[in-house]
């Protein structure tokens, strides 16, 4: 099973819709809603069945979810002596 993000990218706002529920889209279709935003859905499903939503949802944009790591960033160094003045 794989994660997707479905997006709203609908020309209305997402509460006017026809009384659509989403996540009960998603769930009868086979997938489990794992975190839910107002315009956005995380879910766990196989790829015939992200297929099926994309079909059961044409306003929603499916994507892979994709993990970005974390870049490295250079520790700063301590010192073991401390610099002499220069004049």
């Amino acid at each position: 099973m794989s994660r997707y993000v479905l997006r709203y990218a609908g020309s209305t706002p997402r509460h006017a819709e026809s009384g659509v529920d989403t996540a009960m889209v998603v769930s009868r279709a086979g997938a489990k809603v794992i975190d839910d935003a107002p315009d956005m859905l995380l879910v766990e499903a196989s790829a015939s069945t992200a297929r099926t939503i994309a079909h059961l949802l044409p306003e929603w944009q499916i994507n892979a979810e994709a993990m970005t790591a974390v870049p490295r960033v250079p520790r700063p160094v301590v010192r073991a002596t401390p610099r002499a003045r220069r004049r």
